[in-house]
């Protein structure tokens, strides 16, 4: 590849940081534009790689007042211009789309990128600011020249959306991990009764019911511990609910971690991953076939247990891989101690798990992703 943008709101390692990895030694020249999801203190980024080495690159502090969207898309399109034109500009959602669109309508991109990671109907509680979001949506899915996608179930949802209005073309490019890489130390060794959240602290992550399934879980198994890897503005309440429920002592909160292998290596010292999604119409993981951190605790050779809520979540039972559940203490405990009880069960989960993750490569799934997009606009 020639030269490719991409620009994009950064808060955990995921996708942004895999197609980062990926397109540096696979690019001639390709610039990396990163502004901070919250106005939390990060600081905004651009860094340029020329044949796989990073030749400039600074920081700014990133803008932290009510105009911070706005001024993200003026930086981008400012920082953007810096290198001069580009084959392909890819944004990482919808407003920074808008600076794409404004590059390639002044000959500055040859082709412009809509990645959408998530998506839901109502984003926003205000009615004002939710029909904000889906007119920008609606107007980059519309003018980008190829909307890549995480789901199938966002195609269908801004399908339903957009009834009797054009779109781009769409992709579903689904979120991975880095299997080959995880796939040798991801099958070895003997682990800990540990089981692992990884994500976000949101109420609507459901990670509450986990916490309330673990007075069952020590009573049986007394040296079993729960893992959380995340933040939120959920943290408090569930520090609090874990004192209340008096298990403090095997409940590690990790907080935030930015390195992806080193959430991989504490992934690795477990046995069971959670993903308790909580049932609702504002819950975006509906529409996600499976979420990121399902693909990545298949990745780490982790039996799986999740509720209904992810559309592809029967997939892993399907496979032997993990187990749906209802979303009630009761259930997770059941489920999380049928595994614990039962090493060849447990075993032959985990087993499944790396089977089934094979096909969730980064780089198989950036290949094809880039393979199609050339094909549909010729920019690479």
């Amino acid at each position: 590849m020639r030269d490719v943008v991409v620009a994009t709101h950064y808060w955990s390692p995921g996708w942004a940081s895999a197609l980062d990895e990926y397109l540096k030694p696979r690019t001639e020249r390709y610039r990396w534009i990163g502004h901070p999801l919250f106005a939390d203190g990060s600081v905004a980024n651009y860094r340029l790689y020329e044949n796989g080495r990073q030749t400039a690159g600074f920081e700014k502090a990133g803008v932290r007042n009510a105009t911070r969207f706005a001024a993200d898309v003026r930086r981008t399109i400012q920082w953007s211009r810096l290198g001069g034109p580009t084959d392909l500009f890819i944004a990482g959602d919808n407003l920074l789309a808008l600076a794409g669109l404004w590059l390639r309508r002044r000959g500055l991109a040859r082709s412009v990128v809509l990645y959408t990671i998530d998506y839901v109907p109502k984003r926003f509680a205000n009615p004002l600011a939710n029909a904000a979001y889906h007119r920008i949506d609606r107007f980059a899915v519309r003018h980008a020249d190829v909307v890549w996608n995480t789901a199938s179930g966002i195609v269908e949802a801004r399908g339903e959306r957009d009834r009797g209005h054009s779109q781009a073309p769409q992709l579903v490019v689904p979120i991975g991990a880095h299997t080959k890489r995880l796939a040798e130390r991801a099958g070895r060794g003997i682990r800990g009764r540990t089981i692992a959240y990884l994500g976000h602290l949101l109420e609507k992550q459901g990670l509450q019911v986990v916490i309330e399934a673990m007075p069952e879980v020590v009573r049986k198994f007394p040296g079993a511990r729960l893992l959380i890897i995340g933040d939120g503005p959920h943290r408090a309440e569930l520090e609090a609910l874990t004192k209340k429920l008096d298990v403090e002592a095997c409940v590690e909160f990790a907080g935030f971690m930015d390195d992806h292998e080193a959430i991989e290596r504490r992934l690795l010292e477990c046995e069971v991953g959670v993903a308790p999604y909580v049932p609702g119409a504002d819950n975006y993981s509906q529409f996600q076939d499976l979420p990121g951190k399902i693909v990545t605790y298949l990745a780490c050779g982790l039996a799986v247990i999740t509720t209904s809520v992810p559309r592809h979540g029967d997939r892993v039972a399907a496979a032997g891989a993990g187990r749906v559940v209802a979303y009630d203490a009761a259930s997770f405990a059941a489920a999380i101690n049928g595994y614990l009880s039962d090493e060849s069960s447990l075993g032959q989960a985990r087993e499944a798990a790396l089977v089934l993750a094979r096909s969730y490569d980064w780089d198989e799934i950036f290949d094809r992703a880039i393979s199609d997009t050339a094909r549909i606009t010729g920019a690479i």
